[in-house]
């Protein structure tokens, strides 16, 4: 009868083995090749609003909302609404070769949205047609706020990396009504600044306008801009 016991247990326990190690070679197969993929399939059967992701080797292609800064403006407007910096289709991936792209990516097209406490999209521009190179983001990011011009709404700049001296900036206003809009800077398609936030930056604000500066390879020297509105665009004084 004991020998019966042993027989049994002992069955019991390599079945119970050969059965781990199945599990356990699945599974590292799903990590060695693609788990993400995995993910997004899971993601997109149950969730139809979910972000589409395919990925190719270290690249993952991005067809949904992917929203890189979400900012409350309820303490700027008094309304229950955000603005919000959307990846709504590109690419993803990580370099973590030291570099100034250094670590994650997003590529592709972006959009400011305006949108409400339940997330629905009230106002957006497409943030592409501003800039004449591509857009990389490297983070996330808040975005910063003030009143320029002296209209009551607030505004706000959005930028990119050009150099270790500094990044290119749009300036942009949120009307009563939603609207999105650029800033004219005369003279300055854009506007470069050196030694602020990489994505957004607070601009020095004046009784008319606002300063800026950034540092002058040339001359080793930080170049200060003051900028003044004249009602319709800002000039330089």
């Amino acid at each position: 009868m004991k020998k019966l016991f042993y027989v049994i247990v002992s069955v019991l326990l390599v079945t119970s083995c050969s059965e781990a190690r199945t599990v356990s070679t699945n599974l590292s197969t799903s990590i060695a090749g693609d788990p993400l993929m995995s993910i997004s399939s899971a993601q997109s059967s149950n969730d139809s609003s979910s972000p589409i992701l395919t990925s190719t080797a270290n690249i993952i292609s991005v067809a949904g909302p992917i929203t890189l800064s979400r900012n409350d403006l309820f303490n700027l407007t008094k309304k229950q609404e955000y603005l919000s910096i959307v990846h709504t289709s590109g690419k993803y991936y990580e370099d973590w070769s030291p570099g100034p792209f250094m670590g994650r990516t997003w590529e592709g097209e972006f959009q400011i949205q305006l949108s409400d406490e339940n997330g629905e999209v009230k106002s957006a521009v497409e943030l592409n047609a501003y800039f004449n190179d591509d857009i990389v983001f490297n983070s996330f990011f808040d975005i910063e706020f003030d009143d320029y011009n002296g209209d009551g709404n607030i505004d706000f700049t959005i930028g990119q990396y050009a150099s270790s001296n500094g990044g290119i900036y749009k300036l942009f206003t949120l009307g009563n009504t939603g609207l999105i809009e650029e800033l004219t800077i005369k003279g300055h398609p854009v506007l470069f600044v050196s030694g602020t936030g990489r994505y957004s930056t607070k601009l020095t604000k004046t009784k008319s306008g606002f300063l800026s500066s950034y540092y002058d390879n040339s001359t080793g020297k930080d170049i200060k801009q003051n900028f003044v509105w004249d009602g319709e665009q800002f000039v330089k004084s």
